[in-house]
């Protein structure tokens, strides 16, 4: 898909008076926007910031800018450093979370664990438990296959286990468990991926 949107570029320079990213349309027209982006890492408008080309259209401008969206989906995401892109894109690269009908195994909970959690905190993470890790891998699922409803299923006891093997502390509460996570992670992950709809 890269190769479908080449004349994109996404630039993060550090000597700009206002913060990047920017996208540069390479093209003629040649121009320069600032990307918008939802908490959820959705770019979802541009703003216009100059057009080098002399005598342009600006109808073809905006017309170019309605591709930024999908390109960055596809392409401009990967060139990025962002952190949240960072993770996203590493997400992405686990094709076992668009087979939504079969279950989540220990060792796919493991990955997922290993992106979202690389932290063990010194202390027990109290408030969740196992039960809603599950469905928070049931969620990051539900952002990759982009189909209404569509997710795949991870079982509490699966959750447990990968937790287990992945060396993660516990405490027992009735039948789930909270374990030693980073709240910083899981906020993160909350954020990219609770209630997420495409």
């Amino acid at each position: 898909m890269a190769r479908k949107y080449p004349r994109f570029l996404l630039s993060n320079p550090s000597n700009t008076k206002s913060s990047g990213p920017f996208i540069i349309h390479t093209l003629a027209p040649q121009f320069i926007v600032k990307p918008e982006f939802d908490e959820k890492r959705n770019l979802y408008d541009s703003v216009l910031i100059d057009v080098w080309s002399q005598d342009y259209d600006s109808a073809e401008v905006y017309e170019a800018m309605k591709e930024i969206p999908q390109w960055f989906k596809h392409s401009g995401r990967f060139q990025s450093n962002h952190e949240d892109d960072l993770l996203l894109v590493e997400i992405e690269k686990l094709d076992f979370l668009l087979d939504y009908e079969t279950h989540l195994t220990v060792d796919q909970a493991r990955k997922l664990i290993r992106l979202l959690f690389p932290t063990k905190s010194k202390s027990i993470y109290e408030l969740s438990s196992s039960y809603g890790l599950k469905h928070l891998f049931e969620k990051v699922s539900r952002r990759i296959i982009g189909r209404h409803g569509a997710s795949k299923y991870c079982g509490n006891d699966t959750a447990i286990e990968a937790f287990e093997k992945e060396g993660f502390q516990w405490q027992q509460t009735g039948p789930n468990r909270c374990m030693n996570i980073s709240a910083k992670e899981l906020k993160r992950a909350n954020r990219l991926f609770n209630n997420y709809h495409q």
